[in-house]
């Protein structure tokens, strides 16, 4: 073993930490595997943006209070500060010397990498920069954007959800994942929204409390998750976070599509997980009137392979805009000398859909399921991180 770094992993869109949701798994085998570093398992804002998520993770690995920043909530809207995590840190002593190993699903993905970005411009006070992290990998990762947004009312040319659509599209996101995990809808279930000044009442029903927070602030502007996870919100960040020289980067490009040879649209497995069907659907075909980011040669078929949630054109690394080098293609059984730092390193797992990975794995996928994480913590384990 070359490191004894912690793995830190983190939850998507809708997820949820230990004991949230009574014997609900997010990470599935994540934590029954056996693993020669030490994990934890991060709890931040299911619906919040990438900067207030990447803010409470922060929070929970150092163990402080959590600060989004003075200028960022002012700018926003919203309360400073959040939840106090004194005393109860993962890593205490989290430093340059000390760094972790971070691991982030679906919308996990643009949460820790912009927690790499504000360590780097050390936006705590710590004395923090890029080299806290010894890698980041994403699993399912939205790390440019996933065109599914627009099924839930992102408009095509801003990324913001239209007025009329905050409700329902709110309800069809929430409606989906309580399909897909199941029970879900009776769940008390924690936005972490305190800053945003919402909370769930008392008795107060899931779709009541979904109603009253669609009416607000937080869901018309940027700083919410829908917003993170638009091409546009991708664009942006893509430009502002880096990939640092001095970290390994992985990412697990999940796809259970397949293009009809007819038409060239991507269709999903008859094997995918049922609550994620249309979706796959969606976005196996979605058109654009105009190119809804400014790329060079943007092409809407290069996103209709998809996972039943993200395209792996946005999966495999960041590339909108920014400059962020690529390495190899590799697998379990690639040697660790084999990775260079500074660059994104892509594993292609077929067959796989996006709750697949770690959530709700179908019953024949257990065991893949399981020697995944075990490959996965060996790898990281095995990086040279002097």
């Amino acid at each position: 073993m070359s490191n004894g770094c912690p793995v830190v992993l983190v939850h998507g869109l809708l997820g949820f930490g230990p004991k949230e949701l009574g014997p609900l798994n997010y990470w599935g085998a994540a934590f029954k595997v056996p693993s020669p570093l030490p994990r934890f398992e991060a709890s931040v804002g299911p619906l919040s943006s990438a900067h207030d998520r990447a803010c409470e993770l922060a929070a929970q690995i150092k163990g402080t209070r959590v600060d989004y920043g003075a200028a960022h909530a002012k700018r926003e809207g919203h309360a400073r500060h959040g939840t106090d995590y004194t005393g109860k840190g993962f890593v205490p002593d989290w430093n340059g010397g000390a760094p972790v190993h971070l691991v982030g699903h679906s919308l996990g993905s643009p949460t820790i990498r912009c927690l790499q970005h504000l360590l780097a411009i050390d936006h705590w006070g710590w004395g923090s920069d890029a080299g806290w992290i010894a890698s980041l990998t994403t699993l399912s990762g939205v790390s440019n954007g996933s065109t599914l947004t627009h099924l839930f009312g992102a408009d095509e040319r801003t990324g913001l959800l239209g007025k009329a659509n905050l409700a329902s599209g709110l309800l069809l996101m929430v409606e989906a994942y309580a399909f897909a995990t199941g029970g879900l809808e009776d769940a008390v279930y924690n936005f972490d929204l305190d800053h945003w000044g919402f909370s769930r009442r008392r008795r107060e029903s899931l779709g009541a409390f979904l109603l009253r927070l669609a009416d607000s602030r937080f869901l018309a502007g940027r700083d919410n998750a829908c917003y993170s996870l638009t091409l546009h919100g991708a664009h942006a960040d893509n430009a502002v976070w880096k990939t640092y020289r001095g970290t390994y980067y992985f990412s697990h490009v999940t796809v259970q599509t397949e293009k009809s040879w007819l038409s060239g649209h991507h269709y999903p497995s008859p094997r995918m997980n049922v609550a994620l069907l249309p979706h796959a659907a969606y976005i196996g075909r979605k058109q654009f009137d105009r190119p809804p980011i400014p790329v060079a040669r943007f092409r809407a078929e290069d996103w209709w392979e998809n996972d039943g949630a993200v395209p792996t054109h946005s999966q495999r690394y960041p590339h909108v805009s920014g400059k962020h080098p690529v390495g190899i293609e590799f697998d379990a059984a690639t040697p660790a000398d084999s990775f260079a730092r500074g660059r994104w390193h892509q594993s292609w797992e077929r067959g796989v859909d996006h709750l697949d990975i770690c959530v709700f794995p179908q019953a024949d996928q257990i065991g893949w399921q399981r020697r995944f994480y075990v490959a996965l913590f060996k790898r990281l384990a095995a990086l040279d991180v002097g």
